[in-house]
């Protein structure tokens, strides 16, 4: 079966070329399987559960029933499941001793993309969760970003964007994840390369709660900051660098800041190298007949 490009259209996309597979007497392809037959799934993206969201679906389960079959797959003599995992919790809180189910024979791939799919569409993954499952998928099924965006109907550049939020530090990948800040924040701070900086920024964003605007202005004033400090201390070390030159008659080169690098003088045979030597014993005996004096 050749499931490619199909995800984006939703889970119902996914079978549209499968046979039903009658597991009922009215041939629904839906059954009941006992509670204690159903296994979470390790490629569920998913890592934590909102305890009161799953209340309210459990109430609704209470009253309602399941409405919507749980997708599962078999699994060493159990069924995985595929799809439906936050009403299976609701349904375990609730005390429910059956779920209806649709039954699938899917590999792990196919597996991953629509418990993916599912959650993408209901947009209750956290950014992070998200992120962590893209890169999970890329490693696992040695995929690119395209091939996974064509597979879950998105744009590469979401999939990069969302890959992207990986790189944020540990303070600010925790505040993304707990939703203290947002998707927005978090592409703003992103900028900012330093990480003590990115953080003092992010404690601004939390403490003043500011808005997505407001943290890229906050960016922005503190990168044309940086530039600013950037540029004096290149100054500063131009005129270092041409004040040695001058004393060494000879190419000098100075690279990293002001307060750490490396630098680098040219010499072109023995004599030059024991000349630039001699002006620099010099400038050392100079230097302590002055402290001597002193």
């Amino acid at each position: 079966m050749n499931n490619s490009k199909r995800l984006g259209r939703g889970l119902d996309a996914l079978f549209a070329n499968e046979p039903t597979q009658s597991l009922l007497a009215d041939g629904s392809g839906v059954r009941m399987l006992q509670i204690n037959q159903i296994v979470p799934s390790p490629l569920q993206p998913r890592r934590r559960f909102d305890e009161a969201a799953l209340a309210t679906l459990g109430e609704s389960i209470r009253k309602h029933g399941i409405l919507e079959p749980i997708i599962v797959r078999p699994r060493d003599g159990r069924f995985e499941i595929v799809a439906g995992e936050r009403r299976f919790q609701a349904a375990v809180q609730v005390g429910l001793e059956q779920l209806p189910v649709t039954v699938r024979e899917l590999d792990d791939r196919t597996t991953m993309e629509i418990a993916l799919s599912e959650n993408l569409e209901r947009e209750d993954l956290s950014p992070i969760e998200v992120a962590i499952s893209f890169t999970d998928y890329l490693a696992k099924f040695g995929a690119t970003q395209e091939e996974l965006a064509q597979r879950l109907g998105k744009d590469r550049s979401t999939v990069a964007n969302l890959i992207r939020l990986l790189d944020l530090p540990e303070t600010a990948r925790i505040a993304l994840d707990n939703r203290t800040i947002s998707a927005g924040h978090a592409r703003a701070l992103l900028s900012l390369k330093d990480e003590r900086q990115l953080s003092s920024a992010l404690a601004q964003v939390i403490s003043k709660q500011l808005s997505v605007r407001q943290t890229e202005a906050l960016v922005r004033r503190l990168l044309m900051k940086k530039l600013r400090a950037d540029v004096v201390h290149d100054e500063a070390l131009r005129n270092i660098q041409e004040t040695m030159q001058k004393l060494l008659a000879t190419r000098v080169n100075i690279r990293g800041r002001v307060n750490k690098g490396v630098i680098e003088i040219s010499y072109f045979n023995q004599e030059d190298l024991l000349r630039i030597l001699g002006i620099l014993n010099s400038q050392e005996e100079a230097s302590g007949e002055h402290n001597t004096t002193t």
